[in-house]
C-alpha cells in the first residue's frame, strides 16, 4: 500500500511517502506559519523523488490536531482536495496518537506517558497514554498547575511541544526527563497508523478550544 501522510499541525510542514510500510521519501520544512504556501510544493517534490503521482497513492493520511488552527485547516483542505481528485480515502490521526507512538518506539521507559502540546495560550493540550502507546484517558486543555492533579500519582514520561513548560509542575513524577522533551510529529508514523485503520467518514479537525477567528455566518 502506498500512503502519503502529512502534518501541518505544529511548527513544521512535513510529509512522508510509505510503500509497503517502508519510507520511500520524506520532506520537512520548519514553519510556524506559511503552511498553505509550503505544503503542496513539498508534496509534489516528494512524489517526484519517488517517481509517482497523486493518482498512484492508495490512501492519504493527515494529522487532525490539536495544534495550529490554520495549519490543521490547510492540511485537511489539501487532503480533501487530493481525495476528491483521485477517489482515494483519507485517514485522520491525532497529534497525541502520533507523538505517543513515536515516544514508545524511541524507548522512553515509564509506566505512563503524558503527551503535552503547546496551545500558545495559558492552558496546554494534554492526554495520557500507557506504556504501549494506547490512550488511557480523554484529552484535556489545562493550566500547567492543574496537570499534576489531573495526571494523578506515579512516575511518568512527558513529551511534546509543551513538555518543558509542564515539567516543573511534574518534577517529582518524571522518569528519564532528559529523554522526554519536545518531539515533532513524524509523518511516517502517521502513515503507519493510518495503514491499519478503517476508511469511513472523512476526518474533521480535532480542536480542544474554539478557533480565535469565527466566520461571520457562524457568529
Amino acid at each position: 500500500m502506498r500512503i502519503l501522510a502529512f502534518d501541518c499541525a505544529g511548527a513544521q510542514c512535513a510529509a512522508a511517502l510509505t510503500v509497503g510500510g517502508r519510507v520511500a521519501a520524506a520532506r520537512r520544512i520548519a514553519a510556524d506559519r506559511g503552511h498553505a504556501q509550503f505544503l503542496v510544493p513539498l508534496l509534489i517534490e516528494l512524489l517526484e523523488e519517488a517517481g509517482l503521482g497523486f493518482s498512484d497513492i492508495d490512501r492519504f493520511a493527515v494529522t487532525t490536531g490539536p495544534g495550529s488552527f490554520t495549519g490543521i485547516r490547510v492540511a485537511l483542505a489539501a487532503a480533501h482536495g487530493l481525495a476528491l481528485g483521485t477517489g482515494r480515502p483519507i485517514v485522520g490521526v491525532t497529534v497525541f496518537e502520533a507523538l505517543a507512538t513515536a515516544a514508545v518506539e524511541s524507548g522512553i521507559a515509564a509506566p505512563r506517558l503524558l503527551v503535552a502540546i503547546d496551545s500558545r495560550r495559558a492552558e496546554q493540550f494534554v492526554q495520557m497514554f500507557d506504556e504501549t502507546g494506547a490512550a488511557s484517558g480523554e484529552p484535556a486543555m489545562l493550566a500547567p498547575q492543574a496537570v499534576a492533579g489531573w495526571a494523578g500519582p506515579g512516575p511518568l514520561a512527558i513529551i511534546g511541544s509543551a513538555a518543558a513548560t509542564l515539567a516543573p509542575h511534574l518534577a517529582m513524577s518524571l522518569e528519564n526527563p532528559a529523554t522526554s522533551w519536545g518531539m515533532d510529529v513524524d509523518p511516517a508514523i502517521v502513515a503507519r497508523l493510518a495503514e491499519t485503520r478503517d476508511t469511513g467518514a472523512a476526518p474533521a479537525p480535532f480542536y480542544l478550544r474554539a478557533p480565535d477567528a469565527i466566520p461571520a455566518k457562524a457568529r
